[in-house]
């Protein structure tokens, strides 16, 4: 019994951990944001609004679609607590996040952007750790505001 409440306490502080190396890779300029990913890894982001859904597969396109991103944008993500559902070596979890970012769309033009929203994920335990299975992204709110120079 004290062995397997150890070994969901140590798998739950794994799983934040986790998510704090997601977070801060991704806000780095993306230095090792795929590799918290399992190597057939999947980042979705809803449709909401007037905006189509994204969904990027497998570590080179993770790492393309963070590059891209971090090159035009830099950011912080502000997570929640995960609520975790731990069965073994797979769990899921559900966090909200906050995300504010500031980029320079060209030489005339800055933009900041804000998100707030949920992240619903899958992770599996592998040889090297836990890792993403899946995330799911959902905005509840966004806004942004462009400057112009003159």
């Amino acid at each position: 019994m004290m062995e397997a409440r150890l070994a969901r306490a140590e798998a739950m502080l794994d799983l934040i951990a986790l998510e704090a190396r997601y977070a801060r890779a991704w806000d780095s300029g993306g230095n090792g944001w795929a590799d918290v990913f399992t190597g057939d890894g999947v980042f979705e982001i809803a449709a909401v609004g007037d905006r189509p859904p994204l969904k990027v597969e497998g570590r080179d396109q993770l790492s393309a679609f963070c590059r891209e991103f971090t090159a035009k944008f830099t950011g912080v993500h502000v997570p929640g607590l995960p609520l975790l559902d731990i069965d073994g070596d797979e769990a899921s979890g559900h966090l909200h996040f906050q995300f504010v970012a500031i980029g320079r769309i060209a030489a005339n033009h800055t933009m900041s952007r804000t998100a707030c929203g949920r992240y619903d994920v899958r992770y599996r335990k592998t040889e090297t750790g836990w890792r993403i299975v899946h995330r799911l992204e959902k905005a509840f709110s966004s806004a942004r505001s462009e400057f112009f120079d003159f």
